[in-house]
């Protein structure tokens, strides 16, 4: 059952953004941009939007209204590949609900990130993008916050059909963690300067995953979580160009918990965060130079 509310809610999204592109006539991932033909030695992009709940490795955080700010500088070596320096920020939009009691009202959270990616040319149109990085997670506005951090690998197999993408993350300190992404993701350009955007993607984890989200599984001692397919996220995205350096894009989601481990754990628990399925969505402007 939940399966078939997961694939209506899929092609409900769909229909909606269709729609709306009809009308107007009308899914990170940064790291499934497109690489541009002319070489720039500098690039710097940013974005700014709302959303209506924070969700991340798979669990709903904060289930307020929230706003988000990003921004990096790439330093592009040609042949020699490019670095990445990044921060993003977040902030609940309300000061009060269930979720206050966990996070403050403004900068609940702020990442800062460096990345190096290098870019194998496979065949026309078809590109491998390779990257390694480093994230500190600082959570000033977090009840008992602390700062903790992850190295990061990826892949992208970036291609005019359909680009799947991979990220680990390996949390070291204060907990120790393995957590896969794993995605497909398809564009389209319906006009020149509208494009639509599919996402489809997973977080993967094994015990300790669990025990860090859920804390130890009740039932016998030494019971463990059985690891593998967490949960499941499709997202739909419009990106309209509003100027050469501006854009404009909205989206919608459907967040759906596919392990029973997961399920049982969130429906034995309390608070609004504890949601099995998430329906989310967002708008924000984004500008690059």
């Amino acid at each position: 059952m939940k399966s078939k509310n997961f694939l209506r809610a899929a092609a409900f999204t769909a229909a909606v953004f269709a729609a709306f592109a009809a009308a107007a006539n009308d899914v990170i991932a940064e790291e499934v941009e497109p690489k541009t033909s002319e070489h720039k030695w500098f690039s710097f992009h940013a974005f700014a939007d709302v959303e209506t709940a924070y969700i991340c490795r798979g669990y709903i955080w904060d289930s307020r209204p929230y706003s988000a700010q990003y921004a990096d500088t790439v330093i592009d070596f040609d042949k020699f590949g490019r670095t990445e320096a990044a921060v993003w920020t977040y902030s609940a939009m309300s000061s009060s609900g269930h979720s206050a009691e966990m996070s403050r009202y403004a900068y609940a959270e702020v990442d800062y990130i460096l990345r190096y990616y290098y870019d194998i040319e496979i065949a026309d149109d078809w590109r491998l993008q390779n990257g390694v990085g480093h994230q500190w997670v600082t959570n000033p506005g977090f009840c008992g916050g602390h700062t903790s951090f992850d190295w990061q690998a990826l892949q992208v197999l970036h291609n005019p059909w359909l680009t799947p993408y991979w990220r680990l993350r390996v949390f070291r300190r204060p907990s120790q963690e393995l957590l896969w992404i794993v995605g497909l993701k398809r564009s389209f350009q319906i006009l020149d300067d509208l494009s639509l955007t599919f996402d489809l993607s997973g977080d993967l984890g094994g015990n300790r995953h669990y025990v860090n989200l859920y804390g130890p599984k009740g039932g016998r001692p030494g019971a463990r979580y059985t690891g593998g397919l967490h949960d499941i996220v499709f997202v739909t995205r419009l990106d309209y160009k509003l100027f050469d350096h501006v854009s404009l894009f909205a989206f919608v989601g459907q967040f759906c918990l596919v392990s029973s481990d997961a399920r049982d754990a969130v429906k034995a628990a309390s608070g609004p965060e504890m949601r099995r399925d998430l329906t989310f969505g967002g708008t924000g402007i984004a500008v690059d130079f």
